[in-house]
């Protein structure tokens, strides 16, 4: 935990003493915002529903960024797929009910402000909900400093932050291993680069890291990375994955089949620690100018 503060008080000493170097980069004022559409439906020998959507609004001012991203997922399938119901000789072909499979929920708010061109503060909370990976909600809270840097014609930008932290959550399994209100730290890195004859295309990639200073080794992180290549001004496709990791992740119901092949109910068991997802989609742009 020592090593941990001092690299954190490194890390901003370093921050504060960058502060005496120039940036000259801009962003125009005004609001952006980026919608990413994922729908897949299938209906015959398959009843399979599924649902992504990824969300971004950003209000820039000269000095102060409001940044609001948000996703959401889910899939629903009828179980069964299909049954029969009558006798052997006689009956009818139904499908089952609709049952959800996953559901994910991801909302991240920051507000930040430059102290010079480079170095800002920042304050952040973000919510999560994922009930098959044993999370009903957590709730977290941010307050950091970092440090931005920024080309001149914004085609490319890298942002790194530090920050103290404050978590609430509940469990859909209560575990009483773990604390439900902690305090923490967390470390933040994402960019931007734009590429292409006219700078239309974009990579981007956020992470958030954040690590329990009560019970250290409660370690999670939340990387999310896509490539959009524009179709024209307004909309673009892109190609997404995104990795959640959490090192001391949830319980969980889990069916229990006996050795005899009879129900035996259900047993609690951890999560996985990674769940992974890659989407396909159609994005929608907003920005000041556009079209003009």
């Amino acid at each position: 935990m020592r090593r941990s503060f001092r690299s954190a008080a490194l890390a901003t000493g370093l921050l504060l003493a960058a502060a005496v170097i120039p940036a000259h980069a801009a962003t125009a004022p005004g609001w952006y915002s980026n919608t990413d559409l994922s729908f897949v439906m299938q209906r015959g020998n398959s009843e399979t529903l599924n649902l992504g959507i990824n969300a971004s609004l950003t209000r820039q001012w000269l000095r102060t960024a409001w940044r609001n991203n948000g996703s959401f997922v889910r899939t629903d399938v009828n179980e069964p797929t299909i049954f029969a119901v009558g006798t052997p000789t006689n009956f009818s072909i139904e499908t089952g009910p609709r049952v959800t499979k996953s559901e994910k929920l991801f909302f991240n708010s920051d507000l930040e402000r430059r102290i010079t061109e480079r170095v800002f503060w920042n304050v952040a909370g973000n919510v999560e909900r994922d009930v098959f990976a044993g999370l009903r909600h957590r709730e977290t809270g941010a307050l950091g400093i970092g440090y931005l840097w920024q080309k001149p014609d914004n085609s490319s930008l890298f942002r790194v932050g530090i920050a103290a932290t404050y978590t609430n959550q509940e469990e859909v399994i209560d575990d009483p291993e773990t604390e439900n209100q902690f305090a923490g730290a967390r470390l933040t890195m994402d960019g931007e680069k734009r590429f292409g004859d006219r700078k239309q295309n974009t990579f981007t990639s956020n992470l958030i890291v954040d690590e329990n200073v009560q019970d250290t080794d409660d370690l999670r992180f939340n990387w999310q990375n896509g490539i959009a290549v524009a179709m024209n001004q307004r909309l673009s496709l892109k190609l997404g994955a995104q990795l959640a990791y959490d090192h001391q992740p949830q319980l969980i119901e889990i069916p229990l089949v006996l050795l005899n092949g009879a129900d035996g109910g259900q047993v609690a068991g951890r999560a996985d620690t990674l769940d992974v997802s890659v989407t396909m989609s159609i994005v929608i742009n907003f920005q000041p100018g556009q079209g003009r």
